[in-house]
């Protein structure tokens, strides 16, 4: 496994991937449909906000279904530059990307993930007590954690009906996939935290082997970063939805 500033390069089987994301290893015995290839994957960012359930407007047309005002956003702890809703410049910018390398070192290592995430302006709102530098207007640096989580169904060949995996094929279980991103101040005054993906030991996989010519198939939903509280930790609650795939049409 390696390691560098943003990116995680992964074992498959820890692979936050697209809809049929697979490595195209020969095996024997196949029996599932799967892609010629399908990577890498990108998908950009946007801050969350909370369903409209109890309309008191109603959009314009052609989306005319009702609508809730004012916005809510989904987290209560952190925020991001925007002039019209915190006086701050808008700097922010979020992505998450997938992507499959094959063969990138020796043959215990014949496929990888490379999962490379980055999140920009992240500030700090009343009642957080993991903030760093103040910024010129707008909240001051978040210093705390994000998580990053999808769930993911994976499709291979390593279900034996004894302990230790085999040639079987089947579809795991439904299963979350948490990832921990560390935020950092900037000494810019006009911008927030940076917050960058970190490797951390996933309990999940005890080698990094296993996957050579298993023919794997990960499925995932959306992507959905949280906050980390008031505390700025993910591992206490409440945490708050603060962003998720999206677009933005300015």
């Amino acid at each position: 496994m390696a390691t560098a500033k943003g990116r995680m390069v992964l074992p498959l089987a820890l692979a936050v991937g697209a809809m049929g994301l697979m490595v195209m290893t020969p095996i024997a015995d196949a029996s599932h449909p799967r892609p010629q290839a399908a990577t890498p994957l990108r998908v950009p960012l946007v801050p969350a906000f909370n369903q409209c359930v109890a309309a008191n407007r109603t959009h314009g047309p052609p989306l005319a279904f009702p609508s809730c005002n004012p916005p809510v956003p989904g987290s209560n702890f952190l925020t991001v530059g925007t002039p019209d809703a915190n006086g701050a410049p808008a700097k922010s910018q979020g992505f998450v990307k997938v992507a499959v390398r094959t063969n990138p070192g020796p043959p215990s290592e014949q496929s990888a993930i490379v999962i490379t995430s980055q999140i920009t302006d992240v500030r700090c709102r009343a009642g957080t007590s993991a903030c760093g530098n103040a910024n010129t207007t707008g909240g001051p640096d978040y210093t705390g954690e994000l998580q990053a989580n999808a769930t993911i169904r994976v499709t291979d060949h390593y279900n034996a009906t004894s302990p230790g995996g085999g040639p079987d094929p089947a579809t795991l279980v439904d299963i979350p996939f948490p990832v921990n991103i560390p935020c950092v101040g900037t000494s810019d005054p006009s911008v927030g935290s940076l917050c960058d993906f970190a490797f951390a030991p996933q309990p999940l996989i005890p080698n990094d082997t296993w996957f050579n010519g298993k023919r794997v198939v990960i499925e995932m939903t959306q992507f959905e970063v949280f906050d980390g509280g008031s505390d700025g930790v993910v591992g206490t609650t409440p945490n708050t939805l603060l962003m998720k795939q999206g677009i933005f049409i300015p």
